[in-house]
């Protein structure tokens, strides 16, 4: 076959393709924007269903809505030395979601981890069904830590072990150093924040989650989920693209953008001398965050355990939640049996 019957061949093969796409997009995409909204009432529905409650609180001038779920074993510690026969309060752990995400994000990890331990899953300043600061449609970073160690404080009571995936890895490691008095641990879930080279590092970023169109959509799909079905992606783009668009992730990615956002990435010392004992869980597959976060968070978190999961992208409590949720339980046995003083938290953070 010459060049010239091969390029022609391949030009029709191209056009063929282009045209099927257009038939998949058109006939997916008016379902794309009641794809997400769906899912996550399907997901709320197994929450309650499967024993958690939805509640809400007023912190910090806003109302945050959480989701909860007791434990279902007897409380663990009985009869430990010191205890007088009485059970030891079961561990919390806080599962904190990421950018344009929320509390429903845990749903196949919430009901494993509560077999033995309190679990929280809480719905970020702006996202989900919280409120916002009077007057904005965002909340800062330090705005969003604060409203965590409120959460910590006022309605669980006692240090917690947090969870943070994507944007709730890099609040986590706000929260520990600004009240380490609440963390008795924290695992970071392909966290963001990382500093690598500063803002350049990150413009991009902030460029592509502005989601200008639908290829940059399903591109955003691929990089956090690797490959996926062409069904798929169009079915979700036009949710995802509303998703990022929301006024709680536009403006807070331009207010950081707008101001000299160095100050509030992670530092390599913040890793390194983090006042809490840390864990890293990592999708391998990961390609929404900046090239070089995994490297940034693995050299700075020399012992501290890891999970890298192959196959996996940015949401490994979506993709692996068996492997996620066995990888915490087992972290969090570590703190069984270890005493502190006073399970309440005082108004200063001190345990």
């Amino acid at each position: 076959m010459s060049d010239t019957s091969r390029n022609i061949q391949y030009a029709t093969h191209a056009r063929l393709l282009n045209a099927q796409l257009s038939i998949l997009n058109s006939l997916l995409d008016p379902l794309s924007s009641v794809t997400v909204p769906l899912l996550n009432g399907l997901a709320r529905y197994k929450l309650l269903h499967d024993g958690a409650t939805r509640q809400d609180v007023r912190l910090n001038g806003m109302t945050i809505n959480y989701y909860r779920q007791a434990p279902r074993a007897a409380g663990r510690g009985a009869g430990e030395p010191g205890n007088r026969g009485v059970a030891a309060p079961p561990l919390p752990i806080l599962l904190i979601h990421g950018i344009a995400d929320g509390a429903l994000t845990w749903v196949l990890v919430l009901g494993s981890l509560a077999r033995d331990y309190e679990v929280y899953a809480i719905d970020l300043p702006g996202y989900g069904l919280s409120g916002a600061p009077a007057g904005r449609g965002f909340a800062r970073l330090d705005e969003m830590r604060d409203v965590l160690a409120s959460f910590v404080r006022e309605v669980i009571g006692r240090p917690a072990l947090i969870v943070g995936n994507s944007m709730g890895g890099w609040l986590a490691v706000k929260l520990a150093w600004a009240a380490p008095g609440l963390a008795r641990g924290v695992i970071l879930m392909n966290a963001g924040g990382a500093r690598l080279d500063g803002r350049a590092s990150w413009e991009p970023f902030a460029d592509l989650i502005g989601v200008r169109d639908l290829k940059t959509s399903r591109q955003i799909f691929r990089q956090m989920f690797g490959a996926i079905p062409a069904p798929l992606l169009y079915l979700g783009q036009r949710g995802l693209q509303e998703l990022f668009q929301r006024q709680v992730v536009s403006e807070f990615v331009a207010s950081m953008v707008a101001t000299s956002s160095d100050e509030e990435l992670l530092r390599p010392d913040e890793l390194r001398r983090l006042p809490v004992p840390t864990a890293l869980i990592w999708g391998l597959s990961d390609a929404f965050l900046p090239r070089g976060s995994l490297e940034f968070f693995r050299e700075n978190m020399p012992g501290a355990p890891m999970l890298l999961l192959g196959r996996c992208g940015h949401l490994p409590q979506r993709e692996r939640p068996r492997s996620v949720a066995r990888f915490i339980r087992q972290y969090a046995t570590r703190f069984e049996g270890v005493r502190i003083e006073n399970h309440a938290v005082s108004p200063r953070h001190r345990l």
